[in-house]
């Protein structure tokens, strides 16, 4: 009879084992759920910053296409209370591509986004007679604000595109 209590005590699990497994299990369940989130923040970070490459590439793009007036783009700031700063007159072409750029910008739904641009020389103004290539160096620089882990504070992050363009 005694052969026969050893063998019951020792099938299935005891309530103690199914607890432990079952804490192991929740656990590991947590942390799986911890890796989930952090994926998630990742995921919309990702997209704020392909969204502000493509905006900081369209704009060199359209600077570039029209590369006969690239000094008309300087001092662009996409700020709200800053209006842009071409003529309707001389620069029609460059403020449009600011006011687009402002619209595009502001729909984007990126929190504080902001573009500005500045063409500067590199090398002399051809029109004074001296040998030149006509360079200039363009900056478009776009910035915004995104929420750190956990959404408590806000940090300001931007994206800088440099290119040299010369005219044809």
């Amino acid at each position: 009879m005694r052969h026969l209590d050893t063998i019951e005590t020792e099938c299935g699990f005891t309530m103690v084992e199914a607890l432990i497994a079952g804490a192991i299990l929740t656990v590991s369940l947590m942390g799986l759920a911890g890796f989930q989130a952090v994926s998630l923040a990742r995921n919309a970070e990702s997209k704020e910053k392909t969204g502000v490459t493509n905006f900081g590439v369209e704009m060199v793009e359209r600077i570039q296409s029209n590369r006969q007036r690239v000094l008309d783009y300087h001092n662009i700031n996409t700020a709200a209370s800053t209006p842009c700063p071409q003529t309707t007159t001389a620069q029609r072409q460059a403020l449009a591509d600011c006011q687009q750029w402002r619209t595009a910008l502001t729909a984007s739904g990126i929190n504080g986004v902001r573009g500005t641009v500045t063409a500067v020389r590199i090398d002399p103004d051809p029109t004074t007679g001296v040998p030149s290539l006509n360079r200039l160096d363009v900056v478009v620089t776009v910035t915004w604000n995104a929420s750190t882990a956990g959404g408590t504070s806000v940090q300001s992050k931007s994206a800088t595109f440099r290119t040299v363009i010369a005219p044809e």
